[in-house]
Formats: C-alpha cells, structure tokens, sequence
C-alpha cells in the first residue's frame, strides 16, 4: 500500500493524505459554473455588453471557492494567499517566470503566425491616425505590460482562486500532471458559453468545434499555471501569469496582426498551443511540476 506522502502544495497540513475530497469538489463545480453561466446567460438575454458580463462572469469560481470553503468549513490552510509558500527559495524567480513566460510564448507564437502567412501585420488605426512612431507605439505596449496588469490581476484572481486555489489542490492526490490536465478541460468547458454564444477567442459562435478547440490552450496553460502554484506553494504567481498572457493577448490580436484563422494563429490557435505544449512537455520531462520548489524552479 503506498504511504502518506508530501502534499502537493507547500503549505498544505504535513498529515495531508492523498484522499480526495469529492464532495467538496462537487459542490464547488456546481457552484462555480451555475454563479458564473448564470451571470453570462442571464446578462446576455438582456444585452448587457460582452465586456461586462464577461468580467463579471469571472468571479464566478473565486466566490464558489469561498462558499465551499465557509460553508463545509474546509478552511484556507491550502488556498495559496500568501505571497510565497513555505521554504520556497525561488520566489523571486518564479515571479519573473510568471511574468515573461506567458510573453515569450505569445510572442513566438505571433512571430511564427506572421512567418508563416496565417496572420498580417497590420497597425492599429488610430494609431495611424495619430501618426505615432514606432517609439511611442512602443511605449503603449509598455504602459499596458505594466501600469495595466493589475487592473487585469483583479480578473484572472477571480478565476485563479477557484481553478488553481480550490480544485487544483483538491485533485492534485491524482498526480501533479493529471490534475493539471483535468483543470485544463474543466476550466475549458467553464468558457463554453462565452464562445459559443459570442464567439469569444475565435470568432466564431455556435461552434461545437470553437468550444472543443479552446480545451487545448486550456489544458497547456493549466500546466504551466499548475507548475507556478506546485513550486511557490501560492496562487499569486499563476495569477500574475494569467493575468500577462491575457493581456498580451489582448495587444497580439487586436493591436498587432489583422485577425486571420484564430484556430492557426495568435493567440489561442494551433501555433501558439504548440509552443505552449512543448514548454510544458519540458517542464513535466524535468520534474518541474512536482510540489519541491528546494530543488530547483
């Protein structure tokens, strides 16, 4: 019979055993998508804008995560609110992960999309209007790669102290990859009404195929997510990824390229899933996903 063994997120009470909680799972599933699909379809049959419902939307897997919490008296003991787990010795490079990982990834993807011909350079109108230079557009960039990040923060915390905060400690008896997996299909279908409904990501609603596609993205970024939370012991750092890449996103699609196929390109297509796969293929092939940030990040 196998042992005890270390929890799998630093943190965690030391007589963690790898029983899995399924009522609370359960519970907090249900709650996290009925508060969340209720908002989306509810706000969205009386024509409030897409941005709002959607950002409210967000909040649904945080407040699930509270309720389950307060309610079955679970405790917080493995939420991850603190900055930093216990005995990690890389916090500072984990942040700087959290930060630019997302970035490069986007990137890359962006310049293999334009290489390639599946997406166009294309300059944002009103900069052009405005005759911007190269330095200011530059400057832009910056500006909401940084002073606009913690706006975004707020957002992806919604989510993160759901996914990454309540269910991902909860499954992680599995096996760190499995449970990242299993996140990433979870936190995909989560968008399901969004896509289909409004199109969001690709463009292209009431496609069975644009909600399936968009599992993929999902489960990549759950394990690069997954591995900033085993390794910091803290939902921080996954929140600040979350929040980079959504926001480099934002500046890839709209202020970078003409749309072109979205399954292909920038930034939840075919190109970019693949870097994205293969960064998190090393990451599970050099132990990074295992819960002993001492031994490296």
């Amino acid at each position: 019979m196998e042992g005890e063994r270390t929890p799998a997120v630093k943190g965690a009470p030391a007589h963690a055993t790898p029983t899995i909680n399924w009522v609370g799972i359960a519970f907090f599933l249900i709650l996290a998508f009925g508060i969340s699909w209720s908002i989306w379809l509810t706000l969205g049959a009386l024509t409030v804008p897409f941005g709002t419902r959607a950002s409210l939307g967000m909040f649904g897997p945080a407040v699930a995560c509270l309720l389950v919490r307060f309610c079955r008296r679970e405790g917080f003991g493995d939420a991850g609110l603190a900055f930093i787990g216990p005995g990690v010795r890389c916090a500072g490079r984990l942040y700087l992960a959290a930060y630019f990982v997302p970035i490069m990834l986007l990137v890359g993807g962006l310049a293999l999309s334009l290489l390639l011909g599946v997406q166009q350079w294309q300059l944002p109108g009103y900069l052009q209007a405005t005759h911007t230079s190269p330095v200011g557009f530059a400057l832009i960039c910056l500006r909401d790669m940084t002073l606009v990040i913690p706006t975004v923060m707020l957002f992806a915390f919604g989510e993160e102290l759901g996914w990454r905060g309540y269910l991902l400690p909860r499954l992680a008896p599995l096996g760190e990859v499995p449970a990242a997996i299993i996140v990433g299909v979870i936190w995909g279908l989560w968008h399901a009404p969004l896509i289909f409904v409004d199109g969001y990501e690709y463009n292209d609603a009431h496609s069975p195929l644009a909600v399936l596609m968009f599992m993929l993205p999902s489960i990549t970024l759950s394990l690069i997510l997954a591995w900033l939370r085993f390794r910091s012991g803290s939902i921080w750092p996954p929140v600040l990824a979350h929040a980079t890449g959504n926001q480099a996103a934002a500046l890839a699609l709209l202020a970078f390229v003409a749309s072109g196929n979205l399954y292909l390109g920038t930034p939840v297509g075919l190109i970019t899933i693949l870097l994205s796969a293969a960064f998190a293929i090393w990451l599970i092939a050099t132990g990074r996903l295992n819960p002993q940030p001492q031994q490296g990040s």
